[in-house]
């Protein structure tokens, strides 16, 4: 049975590793009123990381969730969360135990239903939603917390409530830009961000004395630099994009079809190559597939400036005494970094349910919360207000402002995926010296074409 505290319900499961998930399997389940909960997968870079303890128990089959509303009956609101969200969850458990109640103080005809779900992958929470929408739609969840750069892949089929009516302008335009474009798709707004991660360089002060603010500076600083430059989840791809993007890059052409720029493409190649061969990049970032490979790195003191996650730099800062933060050197010296978001969204579809599921929303972005929040998950907020209150110190929460108002939104295309890996495999070819960086551009730029 599922655990009740204070009028919030915890759908509980067993995390079992899941093989394989058949279309016929899961509409057999569906249709009994059960849900599949496989283990979540790795969490991707900069994103919410599973904790180290995972709630339990959960149960693998789920009790049906209530659609209807009756006079008899309280109405539930159904949660789709990640595990780091969860009640039961390390370090940020009981801030979100004291926010459901709070919303069930405030609403106490409500009742709230948490079902766990995987961040990504096969049961990760857009892939469950495409998959519930299309087989048992009523079994969708009211509310979603979602990464920004899956939107794309349920706003084609309007599971997604536009957000527009709900929330002020003000609430809007609080945020940073790129965290309003990254949820706005046609003109409408899909979700609300309530954290991000973002990239930047991480050196050891007692080794750099200046860090390099362009690649060109690499040559006179002292110490090893490394980045993700092996294929694995995309980390070595977008340490590329943060070179190819400040040099004026795109991803598209005219009609936003998967395209690449050759000549800019290669100049960040052969300057990766240059940089190894003189020394300054080790050769063991062919090795390095994760931001995580290059963090453990980092603190084993094998190398004295690192990309790094600003999850990772906040949760590890005090143990790292001469850790110190700068923008990433990138070709042309342009400040420039990628952020990746996660955001709240309203599923219901009945109108009563939406205005709930917004007024539990508008709870969760209470300035207070948002803050503490930040503090206990070592994300960033995206809203402005909410940054001074989260970062006390001055100096870092400066550079973060500068950071976030040059950031751009992670890729949320189609094919960024499969974009991910083409260039990934460019980068190890020019490394390994399998071909030029002209010819891996090229042979890059021809897979991306067939994308279309």
């Amino acid at each position: 049975m599922p655990a009740k505290t204070r009028g919030v319900t915890i759908a509980s499961s067993h995390i079992g590793a899941i093989m394989a998930v058949s279309a016929t399997l899961l509409a057999m389940c569906l249709a009994s009123g059960c849900s599949v909960l496989p283990r979540p997968t790795a969490a991707s870079p900069s994103s919410s990381p599973t904790p180290k303890s995972i709630p339990t128990p959960f149960a693998t089959w789920l009790a049906p969730t209530a659609t209807l509303v009756s006079q008899s009956v309280p109405p539930t609101l159904t949660l789709w969360l990640p595990p780091e969200m969860l009640p039961d969850a390390q370090h940020t458990g009981q801030l979100i135990r004291e926010l459901n109640q709070a919303f069930v103080a405030a609403n106490p005809q409500t009742r709230i239903e948490i079902v766990p779900k995987a961040p990504y992958g096969l049961g990760g929470i857009a892939n469950m939603l495409l998959t519930t929408h299309a087989v048992v739609p009523g079994r969708l969840p009211d509310i979603v917390a979602i990464d920004t750069s899956e939107l794309h892949k349920v706003a084609e089929s309007d599971i997604l409530v536009p957000l527009d009516k709900f929330f002020n302008e003000a609430e809007w335009d609080d945020l940073f830009p790129w965290a309003l474009e990254t949820v706005t798709v046609n003109g409408k707004r899909l979700a609300m961000p309530f954290q991000t991660d973002i990239i930047f360089l991480v050196y050891d002060a007692s080794v750099v004395q200046t860090p390099p603010r362009a690649w060109y500076d690499l040559a006179s600083t002292k110490g090893k630099y490394i980045f993700p430059a092996g294929r694995g989840d995309g980390s070595s791809a977008d340490a590329f994009l943060l070179h190819y993007l400040a040099l004026g890059g795109t991803l598209g052409d005219n009609n936003a079809r998967p395209a690449l720029d050759t000549a800019l493409a290669a100049r960040v190649l052969r300057d990766y190559r240059s940089a190894m061969e003189l020394g300054i990049v080790p050769d063991t970032v062919r090795t390095m597939r994760t931001l995580d490979d290059c963090w453990m790195s980092y603190v084993a003191g094998e190398a004295s400036l690192t990309h790094a996650s600003s999850r990772q730099f906040a949760r590890d800062r005090s143990a790292l005494q001469n850790a110190r933060y700068a923008p990433i050197p990138t070709i042309n010296g342009k400040t420039i970094t990628l952020a990746r978001s996660w955001a709240w969204a309203i599923v219901a579809s009945d109108p009563a349910r939406q205005e709930l599921a917004a007024r539990y929303i508008a709870l969760a972005l209470r300035p207070e919360h948002l803050s503490t929040w930040s503090k206990l998950s070592f994300h960033l907020p995206v809203h402005r207000s909410v940054l001074a209150l989260a970062i006390e110190d001055t100096d870092y929460r400066e550079f973060l402002i500068q950071q976030l108002q040059h950031a751009r939104p992670y890729p949320n295309g189609r094919h960024f995926a499969e974009i991910q890996d083409v260039i990934s495999i460019a980068i190890e070819d020019v490394l390994d010296g399998a071909t030029t960086p002209e010819r891996a551009a090229i042979t890059a730029a021809a897979a991306l074409a067939r994308l279309r």
